[in-house]
């Protein structure tokens, strides 16, 4: 169940991301969900991920755009909760976030030979919704951007 009176600002929720944080992803493929874990960075205000160019989420990513990301979150206590967001995801060709890519996910370097590798797809994410349910607690709070 939602709470709309409820306030949660972008910061708060991005103050629960790690530098590279694995979450789960979620893209749709002939009408089934596909969901993986995959290891999402945030750089330039964008949130991306580094997959092989002929992965099957870049088809499903090519075919429907829309995605979902969950985020398990947990508090000192171990109280569990979580991110949900929604939004769009898309191939991302700037040379200049390619670059960056290098630089900001952990293990580039042990797929790919630099940013001009042809099979280093680079993701971006834009999400719409932000749903989260903070540890211990049983409501989610929204978040439209």
């Amino acid at each position: 169940m939602a709470k709309n009176n409820e306030q949660i600002t972008i910061n708060e929720i991005l103050s629960y991301f790690s530098e590279n944080q694995y979450v789960y992803f979620a893209t749709m493929q002939d009408n089934q969900p596909k969901i993986r874990t995959m290891v999402l960075f945030y750089f330039k205000g964008r949130f991306f991920f580094v997959t092989l160019t002929n992965d099957s989420k870049v088809a499903q990513v090519k075919n429907n755009k829309l995605c979902e990301v969950l985020l398990p979150i947990k508090d000192e206590l171990g109280n569990t909760g979580h991110i949900k967001m929604t939004g769009t995801a898309k191939i991302c060709n700037d040379p200049d976030d390619r670059q960056d890519a290098e630089y900001y996910c952990y293990f580039f370097d042990q797929l790919y030979e630099g940013a001009d590798d042809p099979d280093f797809c680079l993701m971006s994410l834009e999400f719409q919704v932000y749903e989260v349910v903070k540890p211990g607690e049983t409501h989610s709070v929204k978040v439209f951007v």
